[in-house]
């Protein structure tokens, strides 16, 4: 039968070349040269008795499929990739060395700058010294319209408050009461403070005339700045007719000095009020007394929380003398009665430095030539001794109780311009020479430096401030 060789070049279909396993290639023999005769081979041919070589036939030839590489892992491992897309690229290793270096040199430089840009600070504790009060610390302190100067003063602040409460009316009652009201007195004249005596009179321009109640001390004038001071009045008769509008007082004392006169004035700002003569709603005794008590005790409060001490001034609450006068009654659109109260508030006033500097000479402190300024504890106060002194006008005498610390005061200024362009090797030296300071440290900027800057202000100067215990 005739061979079919066109079967013998079709490749083995899919199922066989998955089954066939893999075959082993023999290797290549050597070529081996045949001795037949050209004669026999044609012969050969002529009978077709052409061999089949058992090894060498492609139908005999086992192919083996290779598995496609697998791309994308999620897929069957038999899926092939869209024609056109290539192999996913590497993803390329993040450079961080290199922007870590970046953030830390800005970082480097941000510290710098900021180290740089720092001002020189000195810190400064001063010298202290902590002292105990008791009755027999007893002082004595001068009015400063007295013009003493070698002695403790103090200066006066006045003010006036009021209050009221409404009670039931009871009956009527026959009444001649005299208006009242606040003004300002203002000291033009002099550069020292004025002592008004009680019932200076205050006239209007038609006539209208009122007089303080108690002793007025009106401040002195500072450069072109008149002293003032607000008081309560009261008309020197009783009606109606005194219920007068805001009005400019002239002192009619003191015409005889026609300078005096022309600068040393009043101004109300309200209208007067409470003149009346006649019937009204009356208030049973009882009653009133309760009422006035009660207004009273919320006056004192008042003055208590007005009176407070400054970074110039020293005051003590429990040096205040008030004075308290019953004003008219009034009457309510409900028949009920309004009483009404004021009170005339006195308080001595002292300098900080010279008061510190009064205690500092009691108690044998050696300042040196240095300001002071008294810190006080919470428990520090200070009592008056003669009750009948007139506030303002007679020398006050008290006594000290308590703790309190003196503190020397350090010129800030001062410490800055003897700083400024020096080492700072030698600042132990330059603190050293001065006496309020009890010690100091100091941060010069840049650190680099070694001197203290130039200018003066550019040296900050922080300065604590001890505490009493």
């Amino acid at each position: 039968m005739a061979k079919d060789y066109f079967q013998d070049i079709v490749p083995p279909s899919n199922d066989h070349i998955r089954r066939a396993p893999r075959p082993v290639v023999p290797e290549t023999p050597e070529p081996v040269i045949s001795s037949v005769s050209d004669e026999d081979r044609d012969e050969e041919f002529d009978q077709g008795a052409i061999s089949e070589p058992s090894e060498r036939s492609i139908r005999n030839i086992q192919v083996t499929p290779r598995a496609p590489r697998r791309i994308f892992p999620d897929r069957d491992t038999r899926e092939v990739p869209p024609v056109g897309m290539g192999m996913p690229r590497r993803p390329r290793k993040t450079r961080w060395w290199i922007w870590g270096t970046a953030v830390a040199c800005v970082v480097a430089l941000g510290l710098l700058l900021f180290v740089a840009m720092r001002p020189t600070t000195v810190k400064v504790t001063p010298r202290s010294q902590a002292l105990t009060f008791d009755s027999s610390s007893q002082f004595t302190a001068y009015p400063a319209i007295s013009g003493a100067t070698d002695s403790l003063t103090y200066s006066t602040q006045e003010s006036d408050l009021t209050d009221s409460q409404t009670v039931a009316s009871q009956g009527t009652v026959h009444a001649e009461d005299k208006a009242s009201g606040n003004i300002t007195i203002y000291n033009a004249y002099q550069t020292t403070p004025l002592k008004l005596i009680a019932t200076t009179r205050f006239e209007t321009a038609d006539g209208h005339v009122f007089r303080v109640p108690v002793d007025v001390v009106v401040p002195s004038m500072v450069g072109t700045t008149p002293g003032q001071v607000t008081v309560t009045v009261q008309a020197d008769k009783a009606g109606a007719d005194y219920n007068v509008g805001a009005s400019k007082f002239t002192l009619p004392g003191l015409k005889s000095n026609t300078t005096m006169y022309a600068k040393v004035y009043a101004q109300s700002t309200e209208s007067m009020v409470g003149g009346f003569v006649g019937d009204k709603p009356g208030v049973a005794d009882g009653a009133r007394q309760a009422a006035i008590s009660s207004i009273r005790t919320r006056l004192e409060a008042k003055a208590n929380a007005a009176a407070a001490s400054t970074n110039d001034l020293l005051i003590f609450p429990d040096l205040m003398q008030i004075t308290y006068r019953d004003l008219p009654d009034t009457s309510e659109s409900d028949g009920s009665i309004r009483i009404n109260e004021s009170a005339h508030v006195s308080v001595p006033a002292f300098t900080q430095t010279d008061f510190a500097a009064a205690v500092a000479q009691a108690s044998s402190i050696d300042t040196s030539g240095a300001t002071l300024t008294l810190v006080p504890s919470s428990d520090f106060g200070a009592q008056n001794i003669a009750t009948s002194t007139a506030i303002g006008t007679d020398p006050l005498q008290f006594s000290l109780t308590g703790k309190a610390v003196m503190v020397w005061n350090v010129d800030a200024g001062a410490l800055q311009r003897s700083l400024a362009g020096k080492s700072d090797a030698s600042f132990q030296t330059i603190v050293a020479g001065i006496p309020s300071i009890q010690q100091a440290s100091a941060r010069v900027e840049p650190f680099w430096k070694g001197t203290f800057p130039d200018t003066a202000s550019a040296i900050k100067v922080e300065i604590s401030k001890p505490l009493a215990q």
